[in-house]
């Protein structure tokens, strides 16, 4: 039994360590597979995206850890592409012409001020309330309704082989309380986007990046029955940025699922995701 990571950052964007440091992490938690999956170029400045002058320097050291680990654990090469109309998704060419392993794509930007600057949920709290002001005047409830669109046209356009951390935008109710998710407007937008998800058989991560700071996931534990129910397809991430975070969450989650009626991870086989067994332990390898 083991676990596996698809979702994770070094320090080609704004992860830390090198990617061997991952791979030693990996080994000494018995990992069966790390995808790599740094944040792709965007042709603005971020303080997380790759630059894209290193795109082909880090196509090619992954490319040379898959082809020359000889331990056993089975390294992939991912990128986490954010999905911007006409800029950027997973399926534009610059995606297609670095020959993947398979796609992480998310959404980060939720369209932009009045000077072009994009403008991004994943910011800080008074950055997400400027936004909201600005750009939504003021209406919180047309920001995550964009958010979601912009998810949906992703999945049915464009569809990646995970979709990353898909209701993140509710990051900012920690720090205050913007909006109820348990509001029937706000329930219906995640059940759209995970029933679209599920019909073009998109993997929806579990994200553990805060779990062990909060105990959120994204998506949140509380739909988890109901994802089961609606045959969505799930793995476990942890969008690590520093080795040690590689399987943050993971056994407590594992368990969370299970208790929503989950008995299979979809996890990396022969070139495709699967599903596998799996317990609080680990994924059964067969």
């Amino acid at each position: 039994m083991s676990w596996s990571n698809y979702h994770g950052h070094c320090h080609y964007c704004d992860g830390k360590e090198t990617p061997e440091d991952y791979i030693r992490s990996a080994m000494d938690k018995r990992m069966r597979v790390i995808g790599f999956s740094c944040h792709a170029p965007v042709p603005f400045p971020t303080s997380w995206n790759m630059p894209a002058s290193k795109l082909p320097v880090y196509l090619d050291d992954i490319e040379g850890l898959k082809q020359n680990n000889g331990n056993g654990l089975i390294v992939l090469k991912s990128l986490e592409v954010d999905f911007i109309p006409g800029v950027i998704g997973p399926g534009s060419q610059l995606i297609f012409d670095s020959k993947l392993d398979y796609v992480v794509g998310s959404v980060h930007f939720v369209d932009a001020f009045d000077d072009g600057t994009r403008w991004s949920i994943d910011n800080n709290n008074s950055e997400f309330v400027k936004g909201v002001n600005e750009i939504f005047n003021g209406d919180v409830q047309a920001a995550v309704t964009r958010y979601f669109y912009l998810q949906n046209e992703m999945l049915t356009t464009q569809p990646p082989e995970i979709l990353g951390h898909m209701d993140k935008i509710r990051m900012h109710n920690v720090v205050s309380p913007h909006f109820d998710e348990n509001a029937k407007w706000y329930r219906d937008l995640v059940y759209e986007t995970l029933k679209i998800a599920a019909q073009r058989e998109v993997v929806v991560e579990i994200n553990t990046k805060y779990f062990s700071k909060t105990e959120m996931t994204f998506p949140s534990v509380s739909h988890f029955k109901w994802m089961f129910d609606n045959n969505v397809r799930v793995t476990i991430n942890s969008d690590a940025h520093h080795p040690d975070a590689l399987l943050s969450g993971f056994s407590e989650v594992a368990g969370m699922l299970l208790n929503a009626g989950y008995r299979h991870l979809w996890h990396w086989d022969g070139g495709e995701f699967c599903p596998k067994l799996f317990d609080e332990n680990g994924v059964i390898s067969k």
